[in-house]
């Protein structure tokens, strides 16, 4: 593996909570992001602007290819229409019980190891309600599932047995959003359970990355801490950290190429609440 440009200072490295709509500086400031999309240094880099996004306010169907790079599944009822408040984007819904609306990458370019480079995610988002017992999500990185009613959530609300990592909200818990992965056919794991706290009609950015060198967060060399998986909220990291074992696919999805995946489950048979995103990024150096 090349680390030639892995570690290279890019950006503001602030830690303070911020909420706009652009990358965070203590996420992404070592990430080529823009050299990567550009084609100047190898891997893959996404960028989603859902005020750019593809609509419908009926999906119904199992779509192979719906819009920059994605495959969508939604029940009869789901809806992907515009968000009228600042800075644009697409609102998710569904109106059937334990029915809902998700999308994956059709390529799955990213891999979480310890032989590869840094990798980070972040999305910029809002949900309209907090109230227990109205919908529930995941959003982060799953490997090639089948996307369907209940696929990557079950109708219960609990993780269905895939290959995944990110940020889980339960239906039964509306203003927590735990950080989860989990190995196929092995435990789903909760790193951090209600590692962050959400509030209704407003926006808010999760973002893990992942460091397969060193924690960057403390100074200079330290054996123990690498390969770590971290996850942020508006910038600000959570204390708790996955380190990624050297066993595959044992304990972690370490052994699987996987991107980018989100799903929306209604818990109610009726005003379930929405939930909208407005911008994604995530990238990779190979």
């Amino acid at each position: 593996m090349n680390y030639a440009n892995a570690f290279t200072y890019r950006g503001n490295r602030s830690t303070t909570a911020n909420a706009n709509s652009v990358r965070s500086g203590s996420v992404w400031y070592d990430i080529p992001f823009e050299e990567i999309r550009n084609g100047d240094i190898e891997g893959h880099a996404l960028e989603i602007d859902f005020a750019k996004f593809k609509l419908s306010a009926n999906v119904n169907a199992s779509v192979a290819y719906w819009d920059q790079g994605l495959e969508l599944y939604g029940s009869d009822g789901a809806s992907l229409v515009t968000f009228d408040g600042v800075g644009g984007g697409v609102t998710f819904a569904s109106d059937g019980d334990n029915e809902g609306v998700a999308f994956i990458q059709s390529v799955k370019p990213f891999l979480l190891a310890r032989t590869v480079q840094p990798f980070a995610m972040e999305v910029l988002m809002q949900t309209s309600t907090i109230t227990d017992t109205k919908h529930g999500w995941l959003i982060g990185l799953g490997d090639a599932m089948t996307l369907s009613a209940t696929v990557p959530i079950a109708a219960a609300g609990t993780l269905a047995d895939e290959n995944f990592v990110g940020f889980h909200r339960l239906e039964g818990d509306g203003d927590a959003v735990d950080t989860v992965y989990k190995a196929d056919t092995v435990t789903q794991v909760t790193v951090g359970a209600d590692a962050f706290t959400i509030a209704a009609a407003t926006d808010f950015k999760l973002a893990m990355r992942f460091d397969p060198l060193r924690d960057p967060y403390i100074q200079g060399p330290d054996s123990t801490a690498k390969w770590l998986v971290s996850f942020y909220k508006d910038g600000v990291r959570h204390a708790t950290t996955k380190q990624l074992p050297s066993a595959a696919g044992t304990d972690f999805p370490n052994d699987v190429k996987m991107g980018v995946l989100f799903a929306l489950l209604n818990a109610t048979g009726t005003t379930p609440g929405t939930t909208t995103l407005k911008k994604l990024w995530a990238a990779q150096q190979y």
